[in-house]
């Protein structure tokens, strides 16, 4: 009969640590913090239980640690609630499921007030954890998404102290809602991305967006492979006040910090991006790549402040078809040591123009950055396709540091001249 009364029903199979007296309590509004173990566990399958705890509505939800891990199918959130991972507590993907291409482990939709954090003492942090190696067998759909945290277009979130790994495509990806909307007044902090398929952290739309303290490492199995990638999806995304903070990203098969805004236009807002006090060391590709749209590329600024850019595979910094009047882009404080030294086509900054005769790459800024580089070669490439004309507006001040000798390099007018008449590449 107890039963009959809740208006969202305990599932029969819930073992018998369910308390639905409290469950009751829950859905009369006498209690506002619950645990997902009173609606029950199974440790072959948790769905039914995780989703109808989440549907309470209850204001503060705990996800408390079992003999076992939760094992679940896609789930979605709601608005106005804090989920908490008690310390030790894992979620991971159901074998077998997550067939649907468009299957993440817990997606958002035009949600608000919304925390997701795990609580830890120590170094392990609680952990959601998919099955990348079944999504990328011929068992499965191909697919770059099955995310872990899918958020479109929600307002007031915050994600912090998790592990979120081997996901089918992002550990957390911040997309747009049916209306276009996008993301506003994110933080995400003290999160460790580890060995997922497409990204660490992909952000299409946002606005008003705090990533700090986060680890983006591993990525491997379809590109782009970065630990973080801006990439809006049509014009009027927005990539406003976007805040990187003591990050790191390591060991990925793509670049640690990607921005390609290829879908915006000079119609759409202008950027803003931040990295402060990062870290890019061992990834294949970039340290920091900036893509824009060649035809009509959007305004607004990059800073970059107090990079370390180690051993990256190719460029520490890596520009292409952003021409002098589009995006600003600022380094400063920063220091690129050993960057592409097996693939010596790209030295440690790269910079690729259009092919037009009136947009000339540039707008680029250096203060008080530094060079690490033994290999015999010029330390900046700038090439030039079709018409592409000379750059310009490229200034500030480099410190290179070669076979133990350094040398201050100022940028200027003057310099660039006559440096581009001597490397200046085109194919």
């Amino acid at each position: 009969m107890l039963l009959g009364l809740l208006h969202w029903p305990i599932p029969m199979q819930a073992e018998n640590i369910a308390r639905p007296e409290l469950v009751r309590e829950v859905q009369e509004g006498k209690r506002h913090e619950a645990r997902v173990s009173w609606w029950g566990f199974d440790a072959k399958d948790s769905t039914s239980f995780l989703q109808s705890a989440i549907n309470s509505k209850v204001k503060k939800l705990i996800i408390d640690k079992q003999a076992s891990a939760w094992i679940t199918s896609p789930l979605n959130g709601v608005s106005d609630q804090e989920i908490i991972f008690e310390e030790g507590a894992e979620l991971v993907a159901l074998r077998g499921a997550f067939h649907p291409a468009g299957d993440c482990m817990l997606s958002y939709h035009a949600c608000s007030n919304v925390i997701i954090r795990g609580e830890s003492k120590n170094i392990k942090r609680p952990c959601v954890r998919m099955r990348k190696a079944d999504y990328q067998s011929s068992a499965y759909e191909k697919s770059e998404w099955r995310h872990g945290l899918n958020f479109l277009g929600c307002r007031k979130v915050r994600v912090q102290d998790l592990t979120i790994e081997q996901t089918g495509g992002d550990g957390i990806y911040l997309g747009t809602s049916e209306n276009k909307s996008p993301n506003v007044n994110v933080v995400i902090r003290r999160v460790d991305c580890n060995d997922n398929h497409r990204q660490g952290i992909s952000i299409i739309s946002a606005e008003d967006l705090l990533i700090e303290d986060c680890l983006l490492r591993n990525t491997d199995g379809t590109d782009p492979k970065a630990g973080i990638d801006f990439e809006p999806n049509d014009p009027s995304d927005s990539l406003v006040n976007c805040v990187l903070r003591g990050c790191i990203a390591e060991n990925n098969a793509g670049t640690g910090f990607q921005i390609c805004p290829q879908s915006l236009s000079s119609r759409s807002k202008p950027i803003s991006i931040y990295l402060k006090n990062c870290v890019s060391r061992n990834n294949k590709q970039h340290a920091v790549h900036l893509c824009s749209n060649p035809k009509d590329p959007v305004k607004g600024l990059l800073r970059i402040t107090h990079l370390v850019s180690a051993n990256d595979g190719m460029a520490g910094l890596s520009v292409q078809f952003n021409p002098c009047d589009a995006v600003q882009i600022e380094m400063q404080d920063s220091d690129i040591r050993d960057a592409s030294q097996k693939d010596t086509s790209f030295p440690p900054i790269y910079l690729q123009g259009i092919d037009s005769d009136t947009r000339p790459v540039g707008n680029i800024h250096f203060r008080n950055v530094t060079i690490e580089d033994d290999l015999d070669r010029p330390f900046i490439k700038i090439r030039r396709d079709g018409k592409a004309p000379l750059p310009r507006n490229i200034t500030g001040r480099i410190i290179l540091e070669h076979k133990g000798h350094k040398e201050a390099i100022t940028l200027n007018e003057v310099w660039l001249t006559k440096f581009s008449q001597l490397h200046s590449a085109k194919p």
